[in-house]
């Protein structure tokens, strides 16, 4: 099946003028931009193409519960659908320049529901398994391993399910699994108050030394146990690891690009984020091949056969220059940046630094160059900045880095005391924009949207990003007091399969039961 930005009537909508320059520094899209709404036929045929792509052929029955997935089918738009997915908002916010260029704020958090970008993604996992359940009878549980943001966005969806009369609560349930470290991203709301709702949705929190480790032991998990959870309760168990929901809805972001800002000039336009998949620039990527009208070749994300745009890019067939990216990421996992510039992850590629006891900071040594990729001063080499950032070695590293070698763009690193050290600025920058930073960043729960601005910064101040124009993607910012953390007590912990198995167990079996 070949996708393209006219599937679906609201392609009729899409705008392609040109970007209007002049344009005030508060200039911004419709407040309401709605894009799962506005693209609904889109996001439905992108979706089952994608998962199509995906799926691997089924074991005959009976079969393993773990490799359940739902069909990729998703439902027509009706009232109460559009109710609950206007949840997930989006709009292009135009920031003050830096150094002559032009700065936009991509921000995929305008819905005050929704706290980082994972929010539309989940809105479509959930409206899956929604799907699937009312068309088969099945009840499903969805094992969701995450480093916070992702959990908080799927309990919210399962809750606005529930709320906008789509699934009952024993139709769809969700099991978070989150490192201890980022309980407090997890946020609270009626699936952890109400006593039922959080028995059958618990918040597991595991304790072990690598918090990427939540993927091993949900996976083992699924090898272990998963057939017999099925067979005592009659619930499928769906390990949400793939990337089909959440890439279709990252491919709006396109589209949302394309409406508020047209097309790019002829000096292209570079997109930055704070990444530690990179899934969702890979999304922006495949919505941008949906919105070329010749159709050019890299709807995987990585190819691209266009022409040179002159700048050491590729364009697409009807000459517009194809989109650069700029991944930035902290010191503790550099792993995309690193795989970018040296084709490994190993730390290696790390310059090295030198500790300066009097401030208590490490510099790149002095007498040399210092690498403009990596920060020239930081707290600590190995500095963990947001523990949202915990991946190793992700498997989008190879497609990344074939996206970015090929069409343009760089990587950076940013520390700490950058981030800090610009902090005052970038409050100021943000605040006409609508976003509001906590006077003090010890009070800042999500830092995406700082490491993003600061990387963009740095990146433009040391040479690394020429292009004219800039869109910031603002995946997340928000402070600890803005929504409070799930209380302690009302979460499980869960640090083995047998743990594990005991909270699931509990959570499907009626009224707690253990089997």
């Amino acid at each position: 099946m070949t996708l393209t930005a006219r599937t679906g009537p609201a392609a009729s909508r899409q705008r392609t003028a040109p970007p209007n320059h002049a344009a005030s520094p508060n200039s911004a899209a419709p407040t309401g931009s709605r894009p799962l709404t506005d693209h609904w036929d889109t996001v439905r045929t992108l979706v089952r193409a994608l998962h199509e792509r995906a799926a691997t052929p089924a074991p005959p029955p009976p079969r393993d519960a773990a490799v359940f997935t739902p069909d990729g089918e998703l439902p027509p738009l009706d009232g109460p659908l559009r109710a609950y997915l206007s949840a997930a908002a989006a709009r292009v916010v135009r920031l003050p320049d830096h150094r002559g260029t032009r700065l936009h704020l991509l921000d995929l958090c305008a819905a005050p529901e929704a706290r980082s970008a994972q929010s539309a993604g989940a809105l479509l996992v959930v409206a899956r398994a929604v799907h699937h359940a009312r068309c088969t009878g099945e009840r499903i549980a969805l094992l969701a391993p995450s480093s916070g943001n992702a959990a908080t966005a799927l309990r919210d969806a399962v809750l606005r399910a529930q709320r906008c009369g789509l699934a009952h609560p024993d139709q769809v349930r969700v099991v978070a699994l989150v490192p201890a470290g980022s309980r407090h991203k997890v946020a609270d709301s009626a699936l952890a108050r109400h006593p039922e709702l959080r028995r059958r949705n618990p918040l597991v929190f595991y304790h072990g030394s690598e918090p990427g480790a939540v993927h091993e032991l949900a996976a083992a998990y699924c090898r272990e146990r998963a057939h017999a959870l099925r067979t005592g309760t009659g619930a499928a168990l769906w390990y949400v690891r793939d990337p089909v929901d959440h890439r279709a809805a990252d491919a709006l972001r396109a589209f949302v690009e394309r409406e508020a800002l047209g097309a790019a000039g002829a000096g292209g336009r570079a997109h930055a984020q704070a990444v530690a998949t990179g899934s969702g620039l890979l999304g922006h990527r495949l919505g941008s091949t949906l919105l070329e009208p010749d159709g050019t070749d890299g709807t995987d994300g990585a190819g691209g056969t266009g022409e040179r745009d002159g700048r050491g890019g590729a364009a697409g067939r009807n000459g517009t220059p194809a989109a650069r990216y700029l991944l930035v990421q902290q010191l503790h996992t550099p792993d995309l940046v690193l795989h970018l510039l040296t084709g490994s992850f190993s730390r290696e590629g790390v310059p090295p630094y030198a500790y300066d006891r009097a401030r208590r900071l490490h510099h790149q040594p002095a007498g040399g160059t210092p690498d403009p990729h990596f920060p020239r001063t930081a707290h600590h080499p190995q500095e963990i900045l947001d523990p949202t950032f915990f991946t190793r070695a992700p498997a989008t590293a190879p497609e990344l880095s074939a996206l970015v070698r090929t069409h343009g763009g760089d990587g950076i690193v940013v520390s700490r005391y950058e981030c800090l050290a610009r902090y005052p600025s970038l409050r100021a920058m943000l605040r006409p924009a609508g976003v509001e930073l906590p006077a003090d960043p010890a009070r800042l729960g999500e830092w995406s949207l700082v490491m993003a601005l600061t990387g963009v910064l740095n990146a433009l101040d040391r040479g690394l990003l020429t292009e004219p124009e800039v869109v910031v993607h603002g995946t997340g910012s928000y402070g600890v007091d803005d929504r409070p953390p799930v209380p302690d007590p009302l979460a499980r912990y869960a640090d083995s399969v047998d743990e594990l198995h005991a909270v699931l167990t509990r959570a499907l079996s009626p009224r707690g039961r253990r089997s």
